[in-house]
């Protein structure tokens, strides 16, 4: 069997999401340093923090105002390209969208690498590397590139398995970032960590051109002769650009048979509340578990992220597949629900390191949910619009980012006095209403297999 057909995009998805972990992290500690240089041109302030509440507060507050400004940035300016390319790459291939962010990431690599050599020179230039990296699409793109192609070369046997491989990598990409970060920032310097970032999207790009070959969805794909004889044109590049944004909104409300396009929102809907409960957690998990009664340092932090991290990937790589054999996809989707519902609801009460990790092993099979309603939304959709499916849902996944962080940002401190776990709770709740849009998207699914094939592949205009 042919080795390009079996590694395909899973090394792309694991670079660019260990280098976007690790620069996740080093950016947060490279903003608080260039503050307090700012702040107090003092080198046992800046070195002794916690000798030093007063300044310490006052750095802190302003980081957490400069970090918000850049992932405001990163996420809004990532959606449109994101749309035009989803639609786009339906007609001119997938690999384009996997080389972009990375030469976005590389650009933003090198700022931050030069905001690090010159003592002197402004944070908010770190707000302008996070725009260039959005510019290019950051992981939104990666994301739609990468699943448009895995729907692509997959048939509806084994696309689900592909799918839950590839997740995977998200996870396993976590785990190395986590852990790869703590040790550059101990044993190194912010530049060899950037470097180390810079050299990841390298790889990509070279592994994406070298060895990935072009999904073979372009048999099938529709072409526009008119916009492409006439691409010269700025007024008609204007108009193909308006057209490609324009397909991913027909992509998204267009008619379909058997009850199709209302499964396809249902399944919208689902990864709505899916990274909502997922970036709200990530955005208040610190704070909770380093306040009483868990008293986590940030050593163990990391280490029950990379742990966490590993774990889901590990369940997606060696569980998921032999279970589909076995047991029904929609089953396994809502099983990862009910054992994420219990992990949160551990979360929110525990009062031992061990429930904090036992929940952390309660929370591996929650990317089963995901895997399969992408898997589902694929086989709804036609070959020639994968691209602008999984690039609506990759913006959903971004505006995600700011509504979680923000939604649960303001409800944390407001109960942390009275019950510092509710937050978990409310996700927890959530996850009960996944279940029952998860258990209508079955029952869809079951009536849409009892009709005729004709009608059940007829699409009404």
């Amino acid at each position: 069997m042919n080795p390009r057909a079996i590694v395909t995009v899973e090394p792309v998805i694991f670079l660019y999401l260990a280098s976007t972990f690790l620069n996740s992290f080093a950016l947060q500690r490279l903003i608080l340093v260039k503050i307090c240089e700012d702040q107090y041109d003092e080198d046992d302030v800046c070195t002794n923090l916690s000798l030093h509440p007063e300044e310490s507060l006052v750095i802190q507050s302003k980081a957490s105002y400069v970090l918000v400004l850049c992932t405001a940035v990163l996420t809004i300016l990532s959606i449109p390209p994101s749309v035009l390319l989803g639609a786009w790459s339906d007609q001119a291939g997938r690999k384009l969208g996997m080389i972009l962010p990375s030469i976005g990431a590389s650009v933003g690599g090198v700022v931050f690498i030069v905001v690090v050599q010159v003592k002197g020179m402004s944070v908010y230039w770190c707000v302008l590397a996070s725009a260039l990296i959005g510019i290019f699409g950051n992981y939104v793109a990666i994301f739609l590139s990468v699943f448009s192609y895995i729907a692509d070369i997959t048939n509806d046997g084994n696309r689900t398995m592909r799918i839950g491989i590839v997740q995977s990598m998200v996870y396993i990409g976590g785990t190395v970032g986590y852990l790869l970060s703590g040790w550059l920032l101990q044993n190194y310097t912010f530049t060899h960590v950037f470097g180390v970032y810079c050299g990841c999207q390298v790889v990509s790009i070279v592994y994406v051109v070298l060895w990935l070959q072009e999904s073979n969805g372009g048999t099938e794909r529709m072409h526009i002769t008119d916009e492409r004889a006439l691409a010269a044109s700025d007024r008609i590049l204007k108009k193909s650009i308006f057209l490609y944004g324009s397909r991913t909104w027909e992509t998204f409300s267009k008619v379909r048979g058997g009850q199709d396009r209302l499964k396809l929102y249902l399944i919208f809907l689902s990864v709505f509340l899916i990274y909502v409960c997922s970036t709200g957690e990530q955005s208040i998990l610190i704070l909770y578990l380093t306040y009483p009664p868990q008293h986590f340092s940030i050593e163990l932090f990391g280490i029950y992220n990379a742990i966490k991290m590993f774990l889901g990937g590990a369940a997606l790589i060696g569980l998921f597949p032999f279970m589909l054999c076995c047991i029904n996809q929609m089953t396994l989707a809502k099983a990862g629900v009910v054992l994420r519902l219990v992990s949160l609801v551990l979360l929110a009460f525990s009062t031992h390191t061990w429930m904090v990790f036992l929940s952390a092993v309660m929370n591996s099979l929650s990317g089963f949910t995901g895997a399969v309603l992408q898997s589902v939304a694929s086989g709804i959709v036609e070959r020639n619009e994968q691209g602008a499916m999984f690039s609506c849902m990759a913006s959903i996944e971004t505006i995600c980012v700011i509504i979680g962080a923000t939604v649960f940002g303001a409800l944390y401190p407001q109960t942390l006095t009275s019950l510092p776990g509710f937050s978990f709770i409310v996700m927890a709740g959530f996850q009960v209403i996944l279940l029952i849009l998860i258990q209508w998207i079955g029952e869809i699914t079951s009536s849409n297999n009892l009709l005729p094939d004709n009608e059940n592949h007829n699409v009404s205009n």
